[in-house]
């Protein structure tokens, strides 16, 4: 019964990434453009609303703890999808290093509710088979900053709670 529905999602996936033309370099092209933007997009939003209530930007965010914690997420992806841009080359050598950002980012995003990331992330380690299979181990500054980024969007995901309840 597994192995059905497991080949079933994977004939899906391979499906949906035929349909939209993905590869490996087009799916972290998309993951890192989205995380360069959708921050400033974000930023964007808060400044027209400081300038609708005549209130400064430091106002806002120190008034509203919810914009405070999106902020803080807002920095961590900005930060992340500048760094994935710089370093496209070196995630796409090899299947590992690809492999455990997607995996990591997959995790993170899902705690603050970035659904594209994760949909994206999925479609990553889905194709990420395409890629060459080497024995170079994970790249250890990708894999310290894919993982400070997950554990920083989980504690944003704790403060999400903490402010809920």
């Amino acid at each position: 019964m597994w192995a059905i529905s497991k080949r079933k999602f994977g004939n899906f996936l391979g499906r949906m990434t035929q349909g939209m033309h993905l590869d490996t370099k087009k799916i972290l092209t998309w993951y890192s453009y989205i995380l360069f933007i959708a921050p400033l997009l974000f930023w964007a939003l808060i400044a027209m609303r400081s300038g609708a209530s005549g209130q400064s930007m430091r106002m806002i965010i120190m008034k509203q703890p919810a914009v405070a914690i999106g902020t803080i997420i807002a920095i961590v992806d900005f930060v992340l999808g500048y760094y994935l841009l710089l370093n496209r080359q070196k995630l796409l050598i090899n299947r590992q290093t690809y492999r455990f950002l997607m995996i990591s980012q997959m995790i993170g995003q899902v705690f603050v509710g970035n659904l594209l990331c994760v949909i994206l992330a999925v479609l990553g380690m889905y194709k990420a088979k395409s890629l060459k299979k080497t024995q170079d181990s994970v790249n250890p500054i990708i894999m310290t900053a894919s993982l400070v980024s997950a554990i920083l969007l989980f504690g944003c995901f704790m403060l999400i709670l903490l402010l809920e309840f």
